[in-house]
C-alpha cells in the first residue's frame, strides 16, 4: 500500500554531514571574517547546516543555530572589539529560521504518523480480519509502521513493532528490523530472532539474525542451543558460531556434541566456535581426547585446540600426535606446525618427557616450524637418538638450515 521509507542509510551520515558543514563554517569565520575582514556574504553559508539540522532533527536542530550564532558573535567581537547591530541581527535570524523550520518539521512528522494510524484504522474497519488477517487494531498499526519506517521504531526502541516487521514480505525491511533488534539488544527479541534464524530461507536474513542474537548475548544462549538440533545444517552452523562468540559455558557440551554432526562443514564450524571460546574449553576437550571413541569428536577437539594459543592446548595437541586415528594425528601435526615460534618452547620441553612415538612426531613438527632456535636442541638430541629417530632429526636440522650431518649410509644432509 505504501512505499517503504528506508532511512537507515542516510541517518548514519547525518551527524557526519552536519559536522563537515560546521567545521567549514568555523573555517569561513576565521579566514573570511577575521583574516579578510569580510563580515556579510560568508554567513549565507551558515544557513545550510541550520536548515538541514532543523529538517532532520526538528526543534532540536536549534542547537546548531545557537552554535553558529555564538560563533558569529564571538568573531565579530574579536574583530571589532564590540558587538554591532549587523552581527546581532544575523544571529537572531539564524535562531528564527531554525525554530520555524524545526516546528514545521515536527508537525509534519506528527501528521505523517497520524495519517498512518488513520489508514490502519480504516483498513481494519473495511474488513481486513474477514480476509484472513488476524490481530487487533494496535497490531495492524504496528505492521503498517514497520513497513513505513523501521528506523523510527529503532530510534524509539519499539521492540514490539520491530518484531512484527520481521514478518514483512520485503526481505530488505525484515533485514533492517533484525539489524535494529540486534543493536537494541533487548532479550525479549531473542525468541523472534531465533524464529527468523530457523524459519527464513533468505540466507542473508538468517546470518543477520545470528549476529543479532550474538549482540543480545547470554539471554540468547538457550535459543541458540536448541537451534543446534535444527534439521537445516545452515541453521546449525550459524547457531554454533553465535554460541562461540558469546562464550557461555552452557554451550560447551552442546558444541562438543555437534563435533559429531553428519555434516562436515557443521563439524568444522563447531570446532571453530569452541576454539574462539579459548581456555574455557581446554579441560572439556582434554576429556574428549582421552575418553571419546568417536574419531570425528576427537578430530574436532584437535581442530578447536589448534585455535587456542595456550601451553595446555599445545600439550594436548602433542598428545594427539599419537592418536589411533590418522586424521586426528595429521590434524594435530598441522596445528602444532602452525603455532610457529610461540609453540617452539613447549615442543622442546615436551621432547624431554615424550614417549617414542610422540618424540618422533615432535621432531617432524620442529622441522616444519622453521625456527633456527630448534637447531641446537635437536643437535643435542641427536647424540642419544636411536636408529628410528636419528634420520628424522637429521632431516629436521637440514630443513632448518643447520650444519651438514652424515647419515648412517654416508649421505650428508644440511647446509
Amino acid at each position: 500500500m505504501f512505499a517503504d521509507l528506508k532511512t537507515g542509510g542516510i541517518d548514519r551520515y547525518k551527524p557526519v554531514v552536519l559536522g563537515v558543514f560546521l567545521v567549514f563554517s568555523v573555517f569561513l569565520e576565521i579566514v573570511v571574517h577575521l583574516v579578510f575582514r569580510i563580515d556579510v556574504v560568508y554567513t549565507h553559508f551558515f544557513y545550510i547546516p541550520i536548515v538541514l539540522g532543523a529538517i532532520w532533527y526538528g526543534t532540536r536542530g536549534v542547537v546548531i543555530a545557537i552554535l553558529l550564532a555564538a560563533l558569529l558573535l564571538s568573531g565579530a567581537y574579536y574583530a571589532d572589539g564590540m558587538l554591532r547591530t549587523g552581527p546581532m541581527l544575523r544571529a537572531l535570524i539564524f535562531l528564527v529560521v531554525a525554530l520555524v523550520i524545526g516546528v514545521v518539521s515536527d508537525i509534519a512528522k506528527r501528521e505523517q504518523k497520524r495519517m498512518i494510524n488513520e489508514v490502519a484504522d480504516a483498513a481494519l474497519r473495511s474488513g481486513m480480519e474477514t480476509h484472513g488477517i488476524r490481530g487487533n487494531l494496535e497490531e495492524i498499526k504496528l505492521r503498517v509502521l514497520s513497513s513505513a519506517n523501521v528506523q523510527k521504531m529503532k530510534d524509539e526502541r519499539n521492540v514490539r513493532g520491530l518484531v512484527l516487521a520481521l514478518k514483512h514480505r520485503d526481505p530488505a525491511v525484515a533485514y533492517e528490523a533484525v539489524e535494529a533488534l540486534g543493536e537494541i539488544g533487548d532479550p525479549a527479541a531473542a525468541g523472534p530472532l531465533t524464529e527468523a534464524l530457523t524459519g527464513d530461507k533468505y540466507s542473508g536474513l538468517r546470518w543477520k539474525a545470528a549476529e543479532a542474537l550474538t549482540q543480545i548475548g547470554t539471554e540468547s544462549v538457550p535459543y541458540l542451543i536448541n537451534a543446534l538440533e535444527n534439521p537445516d545444517e545452515d541453521v546449525r552452523w550459524k547457531a554454533a558460531i553465535s554460541l562461540g562468540e558469546i562464550g557461555d559455558r552452557r554451550a560447551i557440551d552442546p558444541l562438543i556434541n555437534l563435533l559429531g554432526d553428519e555434516d562436515r562443514f557443521v563439524r568444522s564450524r563447531a570446532a571453530y566456535a569452541l576454539g574462539i571460546m579459548g581456555e574455557l574449553v581446554i579441560q572439556p576437550l582434554a576429556e574428549v581426547l582421552s575418553t571419546e571413541k568417536n574419531p570425528d569428536l576427537r578430530l574436532g577437539a584437535v581442530m578447536a585446540l589448534g585455535r587456542i594459543q595456550a601451553d595446555p592446548a599445545t600439550r594436548l595437541l602433542i598428545r594427539a600426535t599419537t592418536d589411533s586415528s590418522g586424521d586426528v594425528r595429521q590434524e594435530a601435526m598441522t596445528a602444532l606446525a602452525a603455532t610457529g615460534r610461540e609453540g617452539l618452547l613447549v615442543l622442546l620441553d615436551a621432547l624431554k618427557f615424550a614417549e617414542k612415538r610422540e618424540k618422533i612426531n615432535i621432531i617432524r613438527v620442529l622441522g616444519e616450524i622453521g625456527s633456527k632456535d630448534a637447531i641446537e636442541p635437536l643437535m643435542q638430541l641427536l647424540e642419544t637418538a636411536d636408529a628410528d629417530a636419528r634420520p628424522l632429526i637429521i632431516q629436521a636440522i637440514a630443513d632448518l638450515g643447520g650444519p651438514e650431518i652424515a647419515t648412517h649410509d654416508g649421505e650428508k644432509k644440511g647446509y
